[in-house]
């Protein structure tokens, strides 16, 4: 066989090598139907297949079909099914050739053996057994038609498909002696399988994030912003406290004369006040109270707008319109133990390196991320089986054919090389 895909056919064998009754054909799977060239992989197949399976050979079975044997055993199951004790029974041989003669003959065999025995058949064992023959024939028509076979070949595709995402999401879980491994850690981690994860609509997320005069949590508060999904809020406050150069520094923003500016470009800016009469009219607009998410914000963004608020006497109205903070910081520290900085730059470059290097793009990242996917769950997959393990998981498909996240073969390829080289 390893000799045949390289161009010597002397150990080939008429029945199924063409190369002996016409040399100038060409292989159907191999580029350009040539034979293959390289030593190397010649040397390696030979070492595989002379070596090892050869000694091997009379232990496997010949390539050939077993529909025909498992359909005689459905047929046998239902005659003389194993829960019932027929074993021991002298009804098991007729049981098994009464199978044999349905397999042979068809249903007819119930009247002919009838007949045979000087027994009336009866018109309607007759009529069901010419019934149930005639579906038989028009089935197996059926099977050999070309629209039947290519939609066989599709069922099988779609099996291996979903046995190959199984065993990528679930890992190295079955395979011998796997307790005695040294380290199986990671193949044992399983990815999460399918399951669509939405912002609920009755418990709206609000991302907001303070620009300060300082470092200190009696700063007065220079700028405001806040995003959801589909509504922005942003505005600049005029401050009773100097800017320190340090918080300049950062946030490119000074006030002088009572007059914004950012990056030395004058800005519009509005009273504390007015400021937060807009910000909690913003809060107001959702139909159920709004929670606020912020990068470290609960040692210090929190403490800086309570004491705002508090100033202007608007603490209590602003509590009636949110329903309570996340710090995404404390929320990485609980999800991602041990890791060596939980700085928001240092985040972004790890979580979103995809989107920041332009291999994905947002919207397909969003796409990753609302079924449970991240870069770990990439890398995961093409530890476990190369590109077609990512392949199996980018392109899975849930009960209504909607892809988990793309097929597209640029993009996969793209994942593989960025996950690969990490």
């Amino acid at each position: 066989m390893v000799g045949h895909i390289f161009g010597d056919h002397s150990f080939c064998n008429t029945k199924w090598c063409v190369f002996l009754e016409n040399p100038l054909a060409k292989f159907s799977k191999l580029p350009y139907g040539k034979p293959l060239q390289n030593p190397e992989l010649k040397k390696e197949l030979d070492r595989i297949f002379i070596k090892k399976l050869s000694i091997q050979a009379e232990k496997l079975a010949h390539l050939a079909s077993t529909q025909t044997n498992e359909n005689l055993n459905q047929m046998l199951a239902t005659k003389a099914p194993k829960y019932k004790h027929y074993s021991a029974s002298n009804s098991l041989s007729y049981r098994f050739s009464a199978t044999v003669a349905q397999k042979n003959e068809g249903h007819r065999y119930v009247h002919e053996v009838h007949e045979s025995m000087g027994l009336s058949p009866g018109n309607f064992t007759i009529k069901r057994a010419t019934f149930m023959d005639k579906i038989r024939r028009k089935y197996s028509k059926l099977q050999k038609t070309r629209k039947y076979k290519r939609r066989r070949i599709e069922l099988k595709s779609e099996k291996c498909n979903s046995n190959g995402i199984a065993e990528v999401l679930e890992g190295t879980t079955y395979e011998s002696n796997i307790d005695i491994e040294d380290d199986i850690t990671d193949q044992l981690e399983e990815i999460p399988t399918w399951k669509h994860i939405t912002a609920e609509e009755n418990f709206p997320i609000i991302v907001f994030d303070l620009e300060t005069t300082g470092l200190s949590r009696q700063s007065d508060i220079v700028q405001i912003a806040a995003v959801t999904e589909n509504e922005t809020f942003s505005a600049y406050v005029m401050p009773s406290k100097k800017i320190t150069p340090q918080a300049s520094d950062i946030t490119k923003l000074a006030f002088f004369d009572g007059q914004m500016y950012y990056d030395e470009v004058p800005v519009e800016s509005s009273p504390p006040f007015e400021v937060f009469t807009n910000l909690i009219a913003f809060l107001s607009k959702f139909p159920s109270k709004p929670t606020l998410v912020g990068h470290n914000i609960k040692t210090f963004d929190c403490h800086i707008l309570y004491n705002q608020l508090n100033k202007l006497k608007m603490w209590d109205e602003f509590c009636l319109y949110f329903n309570g903070s996340i710090d995404t910081r404390i929320l990485f520290r609980s999800e991602y133990p041990g890791r060596q900085s939980y700085k928001q730059c240092d985040l972004v470059s790890d979580f979103l390196a995809l989107v920041e290097n332009k291999i994905m793009s947002k919207q397909l990242a969003k796409k990753a991320a609302s079924t449970g996917l991240c870069k770990k769950h990439f890398i995961l997959s093409i530890q476990r089986n190369g590109i077609d393990g990512l392949r199996a998981l980018l392109s899975q498909k849930n009960s209504s054919g909607v892809v988990r996240v793309t097929t597209s073969k640029s993009i996969i390829q793209k994942v593989y090389d960025f996950c690969y080289m990490k």
